[in-house]
């Protein structure tokens, strides 16, 4: 028994102390900092961990110190993966282009963003897995209805938000690519510009 309660104790600091050291370490040390996703797994990971080590394994699970532990990391997991889901967007518009060899495809996501009042949208051109360029345009307090693609020509394709605003991508296998937008006269401009 008292090796499981140092057991315990040493799980409780190790997560309550390991989690603020670790995200300390990113703000002091960048060069040795995780990536920011890897980074939040590790620190959510640590403190369920903590916040388990408080249930009382000599009462049964239903007693009522035990269920609020237990009730309170669910609220809080359920939580977490809400706001990952929602942060994923959802796809508006997609095409792939067959070149013959291997295809090609175009994603635009809408991002929920709150700050500028509006969603984001994320081009993506990939083939297969591998994304080969990608550029966000979003308006202040304006998101536009309707997304749709055109691609004629493998190097180039048109992203035409509202049948008003057009993103042009002309890309290179290897180059950099060079984003346009044509803004009507008098709109809005996107917030991002190429």
């Amino acid at each position: 028994m008292q090796a499981t309660s140092l057991t315990i104790k040493i799980l409780r600091q190790v997560a309550f102390l390991g989690a603020p050291l670790l995200f300390l370490k990113r703000i002091i040390w960048p060069g040795l900092a995780l990536d920011p996703i890897r980074l939040s797994v590790i620190l959510l990971v640590l403190l369920f961990i903590g916040l388990l080590t408080f249930i009382d394994p000599a009462v049964k699970l239903y007693h009522r110190t035990n269920l609020v532990i237990v009730i309170a990391v669910a609220v809080f997991a359920a939580a977490v993966a809400g706001h990952y889901i929602w942060r994923a967007g959802r796809i508006v518009a997609e095409t792939t282009f067959d070149p013959g060899i291997a295809p090609f495809d175009i994603a635009v996501r809408e991002v929920p963003v709150p700050v500028t009042r509006s969603h984001h949208f994320i081009v993506t051109l990939k083939r297969g897995q591998y994304p080969v360029t990608s550029f966000r345009y979003f308006w202040i307090d304006y998101t536009p209805k309707s997304v749709r693609i055109e691609w004629t020509r493998l190097e180039t394709f048109k992203v035409v938000f509202d049948e008003r605003y057009v993103a042009i991508c002309n890309w290179s296998w290897g180059r950099e690519a060079t984003w346009t937008m044509q803004v009507p006269p008098g709109a809005q401009a996107p917030g991002d510009q190429p």
